[in-house]
């Protein structure tokens, strides 16, 4: 095994011979063609994190022909692969980043195709992977191939966890999450990362933003052990507790702490924004401009209309479920467009009677 030069990344000798080999045809010439030379495959990040675009180029291959890249992601439960193929150059050369494909599994020209076009092999089962496996990094087996019979392989790593990064799971004071640390002790800037509609905790975000330095703290909020069934009052005072847990931390950096979420997280991401000033920046990606209702049920059997959020022991206002009310009135939904009630623009306008205003008519139910 031959050493990377990141600690704890090591590449196969298989890998390594074809780097070599990239390394002997640094540049695409008519050495390049002789009976002397091989194809190869060359990629300028062998290991990289996810949010890394890698260059993939093909050096060897006979010109003015077409060749297949595959790329197959290998992940712990599952494997998906991503197809294209290239007309190669007047010197028998490749440029992904570059080029777009003749054919595949995406159109256009894109350095990240063949990883973000990838689709899961049939049969494959996907299930999340558990533990630290955030810590490990995945391979990309790469494969080129001419109709000719040439042929070319590398695999290179991609990583969500950089070199340092540690990952400890948080179980005090009520918090359940888990706490992604840069390398050395700081300080740092501090994330709280707060997931979607689907609860639970994503620690991919928190393990790349840790990556960039970053001290980020994935927070459960349900639909986890220890924590409520579904997204139906949830008290902000959770979210407060792990707020001063954070800023009281050695490692946090001139007291500078951001929330991030997406979708309903973003929409929690505004809402702590807004309520606590302990918070110094937000991140709120697909996020909603108002607070909605309640997802899943506080108990089984109860499917009274509640409140997503509540503070001080009180429930949020949110948006009337209007929409689905008719919905069920009508028997079903069906595509439209709809224009915002009028009490939903003034909210949009900045009313400060949005709270109790909140609501929405819509013309895009019924059969």
């Amino acid at each position: 095994m031959i050493d990377a030069g990141w600690k704890g990344v090591r590449f196969s000798r298989r890998s390594f011979a074809a780097g070599t080999a990239a390394l002997a045809a640094a540049t695409c010439g008519p050495l390049v063609h002789s009976a002397l030379a091989s194809p190869v495959i060359v990629i300028d990040q062998p290991v990289a994190l996810i949010d890394a675009a890698v260059a993939i180029e093909l050096r060897g291959f006979a010109p003015r022909q077409p060749v297949t890249i595959m790329a197959l992601q290998t992940f712990p439960s599952t494997r998906w692969r991503a197809t294209a193929t290239f007309m190669s150059d007047d010197e028998g050369c490749v440029y992904v980043a570059r080029q777009a494909p003749v054919s595949g599994t995406y159109d256009g020209v894109s350095a990240m195709g063949l990883i973000w076009s990838a689709e899961r092999l049939p049969g494959e089962v996907s299930t999340p992977p558990a533990g630290d496996f955030i810590m490990q990094p995945w391979f990309v087996q790469l494969e080129a191939t001419s109709p000719d019979g040439t042929r070319a392989e590398f695999t290179f790593e991609r990583r969500v966890a950089g070199p340092g990064v540690t990952r400890h799971p948080v179980r005090t004071e009520g918090i359940v999450g888990t706490l992604f640390l840069p390398p050395g002790d700081g300080p740092h800037p501090a994330v709280i990362v707060l997931n979607g509609g689907g609860g639970g905790i994503d620690e991919y975000r928190g393990a790349i933003l840790a990556s960039h330095g970053y001290a980020a703290l994935n927070l459960g909020y349900f639909a986890m052990e220890g924590l409520p069934r579904g997204l139906v009052n949830i008290p902000l005072e959770y979210f407060e507790n792990a707020i001063r847990w954070m800023r009281a931390q050695p490692w946090l950096r001139n007291h500078f702490l951001a929330v991030w979420g997406e979708s309903r997280g973003g929409e929690l991401a505004l809402l702590l924004g807004a309520t606590f000033t302990e918070i110094n920046a937000v991140v709120a990606w697909v996020p909603s401009g108002v607070t909605f209702w309640a997802l899943g049920l506080a108990e089984p059997g109860d499917t009274r209309p509640r409140a997503a959020w509540t503070f001080r022991g009180k429930p949020l206002p949110y948006l009337q479920d209007i929409a689905r009310r008719r919905a069920r009135a009508s028997g079903g939904f069906r595509a439209s467009v709809s224009q915002p009630s009028p009490r939903h623009a003034r909210s949009r306008a900045g009313n400060d009677r949005r709270g109790e205003d909140a609501g929405t008519d819509s013309a895009c139910l019924g059969r």
